[in-house]
This record gives structure tokens, C-alpha cells and sequence, in this order.
């Protein structure tokens, strides 16, 4: 059910109708030393008197991650790619320029540059474009042309270490992508443009850096004031572990353990992190999995048996007709909502008032009554004494979703959401997970816990530039998580570009099982994936400690 390279539509077609059928894992057997600490979901006793212990050293990882030699070395060196034998060469029509000249690249096209740098250490790489709002990716390698994944244009084998996003306007600009790393000597770097035309006028390489070992200190205390004590317990411990460690993490699909039992079948390890989708609670969501009776009860056991509990919420538009989590595929307007009147605190009744005076719209209430389901469904896992780590409306910043239209729009909805839980609804198990992707969608230190952020990509990365971005984000430091990815990341990379994320989360469905529940590697083979979970980096299930006594 997801994404990427921007096929918006066929994402969307993926999410109406699902990832394939849903496969009953039920006749597995866990190891007898594992199953004894299970809860018994017959067991008619306190939740919150129930001990669950994950035994030490369940199993002894196989690997550990490899070191990296990094040599920092003072560099700099500009490219001027009208030299580029890819692309056609201009001598006016704009101005600006260095040197005699610049080219320009259409959809898909690149253009490569030979470089020569002194030592193995990380590259700030500077891109001077001049184009209206383009996404330029920035590779290394790529020896020979290749079909995409879709079969829809040609692309080369490199590896994409990330993107530059250029504004508008007709001069050219500096863009500049930190923290790749280079190894000594020749290097390629390919520009290629994702989509829109881009002209492009030189590239600098600049000796740079990456993670700074002080963004790993943060507060282990939740924004919640009101916290309860597993969730204060929960925090404490991702503070304690992030800049060491990694937790594993993997979408599930409603009310199953599916995806995460196919792993264990893999590798003998369970992710830590169990992640799923609240939305199939929202109102107006059809997909198949609509209203699973067996999902809340899954994340409670989860819990119980002594994993974490993560729920993205994927909104479907508050709306009977075109209602869509994308912003192509429906009309919901979300800044007819908005609303100056302090009304997050009142009750479904008290707000039918306010809509008959016409002092909150039709569109505010809308949006009300879906926190409000979705509220109910986190107030059983508070019940149940269950920490949540809970991501609304991600990816914000993209502008892919309804939510993330006008950043203004967005910053009162989420502010909303977040006084609508914690003030009405008073649920105290939340950790919240902001995932807006973009400097000026961010809420605000006081009502985010940990920052999110997405890669999807074909090529194993670290995404330390991302990381970088992310902390770049707060005033405070945040807790940065890879909220959703399309490949489990190396941790070889990790280490060495010190990109260490509080937790991974790998895609659900066809992004790591087939129709019949086997694993599916076409995004991570074999050996990939039994060396991340069996590897002293990153943190399985059996790894947790017991939070009852932590």
C-alpha cells in the first residue's frame, strides 16, 4: 500500500484495495522459552498487576556491525557541468552563470561528473539550479543504464544518497545535500532530475560532516506532563538507547502479526516494534481491513508480551464523497475548518451547538468526530496500561495529503488534535511522533516527542542527511526516528555515517511478505536481512528489557 517515486495514484489504488490477503499465522510455534511469557488472551486478571518478562540473551546476536575509516581533510572543488557530455550545453537565456556556460535536464535525465577527492570522509555536495520547484536526486556510481522499477524511464545503477528540492524563481541558487560519503579517490556524481526541468549550472564539493554525537542527548521525560508511568518508563528508555542502539520496527497488517512472524520464520528474531495504521477507524476509510475487531486486542498483546506499540494515523478526508487520504483524490478543504473559537475541549454535544451558530463549520466538526473515533480506540490501549507511540497525519510537508496542503491549516489541526487528546480525552499513554517533514510544518517542542522521518528508496543508505534535516527541525532536541522506509537500512552504514535512529520501520505487505506469507526480498534479500536482525546494532524483540522493572 504505499508509494513511491511519486506514484501518487498507484499508492492510492494499492490502499483501496490492500496488499493481498491477510495469511493466519496462528499454527506457529514459539519457542517454548518465549511462549511461557505470553499473555493468555483468555486470562481474566488486571493488566496492569501482569509481569512480563523478555529472558536475557533469548538469542546471541551473529554479527556486529562494521568499522569505517573516516579521514576529514580540507577540500573543496567546483564542477562546471556544461563540460558533461549527458546533457546539451547553453551560453544564454539566463543569467548568473559561472563559467561558460550551464545545461539543462528534463524529466529523468542526469548528468555525471568525474571527481576526484583526497580522502574517505563525508561531502557536502552544493547543486547551483535555477528551475520551478524540482527535486534533483544526487547519486554516486552508476556504471551502466537501467530500467526504474516501474519500467518508465531509464535511470542509472548508483546509489542515490538523497535529493535537493530547488524553490522557484529564475536566477540560479545554491542547494546543497550534507553528509555523503566518499570513498578515496575517483567518484562519480550523477544530478538527476526526478521530475520537472532543471538547469543546472555546477556542482561544489566541499569537505563536511555528518550526526553530531550532541544531537543524541535529549530529554527522557514525554511533553505530557501528565504521563503515566509506562509511558514515562517507554521514554526514559528511548532516550536511554538512542546514539547507541537501534529498535527494529515493522508495519503490520491489521489485527495480525503477519509481516513480523514472516521475519521470525527469516531470521529466528521478532522486531521490536510493532506498527500498524489507526486510521481503518477513521469514519469514511473503506479498505478491507475497516474497523478490524482484532486490531487493538493484537497491539494490547504485543505489549503484553513485551514489545512497543507504534499507530500511524493515515486520516481519510472527513467527507461521503471523494474522501482520500491524497490530496489529488479529494476536495476536503482543510482550512475551512480552522477555527479561532477554543473549542478542543468540549463535549460532541456542546460543539453541535457551535455548528447550528454557525461558530465552528460543518468541516470542524467533521474532523472532531474522527478524533474522537479515534480517540476511543487509544483510550483502550490506555485502559490496558499500553504506551503508544502515535504519528498523525505524516509526511505533512510533502503536500501528498489533505492534511498538508497550507502549513498554517496543518499547525491548527495538529495543535487541535493535541489538545483534543490530552485535555479532553486526558489519555496519558501517548508519545507523540510528529512526521511533518518540513521546517515550517513543525508544531512546536511543547507537543512532539520524537521527530519522524520516511525514506523510501532502492539503495542502502543510511539517510544521515535526512537525520540531519530533522534535527535541524527543533529548538530543542528531539528523539529522530525512521518512521517508515522501504528497506531495512545496513547498519555497516549506520555506524559508520553515525546516523543512529531511534527505530526503523519497514513497510507492510509486498514490501516484505508475497500473497502467500513467505518473505518477500525484492527490497531486502536474504543475507541483508538476517544480518540486520541478528546484529549487535540493531534491537529485536527478545532485546527489550522488562519495562515492569526498568
Amino acid at each position: 500500500m504505499k508509494k513511491r517515486f511519486k506514484a501518487a495514484l498507484l499508492a492510492c489504488v494499492m490502499l483501496i484495495s490492500g496488499c493481498g490477503r491477510e495469511i493466519d499465522y496462528s499454527s506457529i510455534t514459539l519457542p517454548p522459552e518465549y511462549t511461557e511469557k505470553l499473555p493468555d488472551p483468555d486470562a481474566d486478571k488486571d493488566i496492569m498487576q501482569e509481569t512480563v518478562i523478555i529472558p536475557e540473551n533469548f538469542s546471541k546476536d551473529t554479527y556486529s556491525p562494521s568499522a569505517a575509516v573516516i579521514d576529514p581533510t580540507e577540500f573543496e572543488e567546483t564542477y562546471q557541468l556544461e563540460f558533461s557530455p549527458d546533457a546539451q550545453t547553453y551560453t544564454n537565456g539566463l543569467t548568473g552563470f559561472n563559467g561558460d556556460g550551464f545545461i539543462c535536464l528534463g524529466d529523468h535525465e542526469y548528468a555525471s561528473v568525474a571527481v576526484n577527492v583526497p580522502s574517505a570522509q563525508y561531502y557536502d555536495i552544493t547543486v547551483r539550479v535555477c528551475s520551478n520547484g524540482t527535486k534533483v536526486a544526487v547519486m554516486t556510481g552508476g556504471e551502466n543504464e537501467v530500467q526504474s522499477p516501474d519500467g518508465d524511464y531509464t535511470t542509472l545503477d548508483g546509489t542515490v544518497f538523497g535529493a535537493v528540492y530547488t524553490g522557484e524563481g529564475n536566477e540560479f541558487e545554491p542547494y546543497t545535500l550534507r553528509g555523503v560519503y566518499l570513498g578515496k579517490g575517483e567518484n562519480t556524481v550523477t544530478l538527476q532530475v526526478i521530475a520537472g526541468t532543471a538547469y543546472i549550472d555546477e556542482i561544489t564539493l566541499k569537505n563536511g560532516g555528518t550526526v553530531q554525537k550532541l544531537a543524541y542527548e535529549v530529554s527522557n521525560a514525554p511533553v505530557d506532563p501528565n504521563a503515566s508511568l509506562n509511558t514515562k518508563i517507554v521514554k526514559r528508555y528511548l532516550a536511554d538507547i538512542y546514539g547507541n542502539r537501534v529498535i527494529t520496527g515493522q508495519f503490520c497488517s491489521s489485527g495480525t502479526n503477519t509481516e513480523i512472524n514472516a521475519i521470525y520464520m527469516a531470521t529466528g528474531r521478532y522486531s521490536a516494534l510493532r506498527c500498524a495504521d489507526i486510521g481503518i477507524f477513521s469514519e469514511y476509510y473503506t479498505g478491507h481491513d475497516k474497523n478490524d475487531e482484532n486490531e487493538i486486542s493484537t497491539a494490547i498483546n504485543w505489549w503484553k508480551g513485551g514489545g512497543l506499540v507504534s499507530y500511524t494515523w493515515y486520516w481519510q478526508s472527513p467527507q461521503s464523497e471523494k474522501s482520500s487520504c491524497y490530496s489529488a483524490l479529494t476536495d476536503f478543504d482543510l482550512s475551512r475548518a480552522v477555527t479561532e473559537a477554543d473549542v478542543a475541549d468540549l463535549s460532541p454535544a456542546s460543539l453541535e451547538a457551535y455548528v447550528q451558530t454557525g461558530r465552528i463549520s460543518k468541516e470542524c466538526m467533521a474532523l472532531i468526530t474522527d478524533m474522537d473515533a479515534i480517540a476511543q480506540k487509544l483510550k483502550l490501549l490506555e485502559m490496558s496500561d499500553v504506551p503508544v507511540l502515535f504519528r498523525p497525519m505524516p509526511e505533512a510537508g510533502n503536500g501528498w495529503y489533505w492534511w498538508g496542503c497550507d502549513s498554517e491549516s496543518y499547525l491548527w489541526l495538529y495543535r487541535f488534535l493535541y489538545k483534543r487528546i490530552t485535555e479532553y480525552y486526558k489519555l496519558s499513554n501517548i508519545i507523540w511522533v510528529w512526521d511533518g517533514e518540513s521546517y515550517d510544518y513543525y508544531p512546536g517542542d511543547d507537543c512532539v516527542d520524537i521527530v519522524g522521518m520516511d525514506i523510501y528508496t532502492n539503495y542502502d543508505i543510511s539517510g544521515n542527511n535526512r537525520m540531519m534535516d530533522a534535527i535541524g527541525y527543533t529548538i530543542k532536541s528531539k528523539g529522530t526516528a525512521l518512521t517508515e522506509c522501504g528497506r531495512i537500512p545496513n547498519p555497516d552504514y549506520i555506524v559508520r555515517d553515525g546516523a543512529y535512529w531511534l527505530w526503523f520501520a519497514l513497510w507492510k505487505g509486498d514490501y516484505i511478505i508475497n500473497s502467500d506469507g513467505s518473505i518477500q526480498y525484492s527490497h531486502v534479500n536474504a543475507t541483508e536481512l538476517d544480518y540486520a536482525y541478528n546484529n549487535e546494532l540493531f534491537i529485536t524483540l527478545d532485546e527489550l528489557p522488562d519495562f515492569s522493572r526498568y
